[in-house]
Parts: C-alpha cells; sequence; structure tokens
C-alpha cells in the first residue's frame, strides 16, 4: 500500500502495522492518511503496530510513534504496540519523562 508499511487485516477487527526500510519516521504526513484511510476502510478497532524489525526506537521514531497513536485516538482505534525488545524498551524508557500514550504487549497474539 504505502512504501515502508505491510498492513494486514488479522481478525475482524485488528490490523497489523509492519514497519519496512523504506519507512521514513521524519515524515509523517506522507503516511498518516493513507494509514488513516486503510483503517477506516477496514473497521478496524485495534492497531497492532509489530516493532519486531526495529532495532532502535529514539526520538524521532518515538515521536512517530505518537503521531501514529495520535491519528489512532481521532478515529477511534487503539493502538498497541507489539515485540518492543527488553533492550529498546529500557533505553526507550531511561530517556521518557512521560507514559507512553499506547499500550504495549509482548508479541502479536497478546496484543489481539
Amino acid at each position: 500500500m504505502v512504501r515502508g508499511m505491510h498492513l494486514t487485516r488479522i481478525g475482524a477487527d485488528a490490523v497489523l502495522l509492519e514497519p519496512g526500510e523504506g519507512l521514513d519516521p521524519g515524515e509523517p504526513d506522507r503516511y498518516l492518511v493513507a494509514l488513516g484511510d486503510y483503517l477506516q476502510a477496514a473497521r478496524a478497532r485495534r492497531l497492532i503496530y509489530d516493532l519486531d524489525s526495529v532495532p532502535v526506537v529514539d526520538a524521532l521514531y518515538y515521536d512517530w510513534l505518537k503521531a501514529v497513536h495520535g491519528l489512532c485516538r481521532v478515529i477511534g482505534v487503539e493502538m498497541v504496540v507489539a515485540n518492543m525488545a527488553p533492550s529498546v524498551a529500557y533505553a526507550l524508557a531511561a530517556r521518557l519523562d512521560e507514559v507512553p500514550p499506547f499500550a504495549c504487549a509482548r508479541d502479536v497474539e497478546r496484543a489481539r
């Protein structure tokens, strides 16, 4: 659909987003409209954002995740981040001074 994002419907009301190499978190406007359109067309109630292939969540990527969460909140979709490596979670938590606005799950199955 959009370069850098692989979207798959899983179940009746969930969509799995797997980011790819082409995703540029520094340009959220390039992706958010298409993502919102897809989620609404799929009648999604939950977006599961799979971080399995993301080795580092820096400030730029965290801002991207918050932008995706903001879009989801506006269109009535719950966002859950799955498969964040423990080392990534620890490094991110050490830099944050806020509670992330999205929920986290150990893996995609638990996020469903």
